[in-house]
């Protein structure tokens, strides 16, 4: 598969794409900016989850969020390249907390779930997408050597 170099990226402008800003508004919520999205986001320990408000988050929802939307544009991306039919994907991100060594929490591991569905003759090349997927996703990436990832991959044939 052929790499393709992206040299004329300005880091700087994608450093303004990807900014977050976060507002302080009260108790443990914030109001969290997204480009032209907002979202409200709440502390954990204040709200327990089984009874939160609709459309408030998390931060720790917020990560795995992220992992599972990046894994599905890295696939689709390296899919293309090598020329695989994807007829369907759906990945899951689901954390598991541990204490951390001062007293807090941490994520431990994160279980990523890929179901995808495509043609038979495509089959023996999912490991190969897998692996490419989870070594370019920048998601991924950035927990690299802080949480475990552990991959499952379901393929149904089409």
């Amino acid at each position: 598969m052929k790499v393709v170099k992206m040299v004329d990226i300005d880091f700087n402008a994608a450093a303004e794409l990807f900014a977050a800003t976060s507002t302080w508004v009260g108790d443990g919520r914030t109001k969290t900016k997204l480009g032209k999205i907002e979202l409200e986001v709440d502390n954990p320990l204040s709200v327990l989850p089984t009874n939160s408000e609709e459309m408030i988050t998390w931060p720790e929802q917020l990560l795995p969020a992220a992992l599972a939307a990046c894994f599905i544009t890295t696939m689709t991306t390296v899919s293309e390249k090598m020329r695989i039919n994807l007829k369907s994907l759906q990945v899951t991100a689901k954390p598991l907390l541990a204490r951390d060594n001062d007293g807090g929490f941490k994520f431990d591991k994160i279980f990523i779930t890929i179901e995808l569905s495509i043609p038979r003759e495509d089959r023996p090349k999912v490991e190969r997408l897998v692996d490419l997927t989870h070594r370019y996703c920048l998601i991924s990436k950035a927990i690299k050597g802080n949480v475990e990832e552990i991959i499952e991959t379901k393929v149904h044939d089409v």
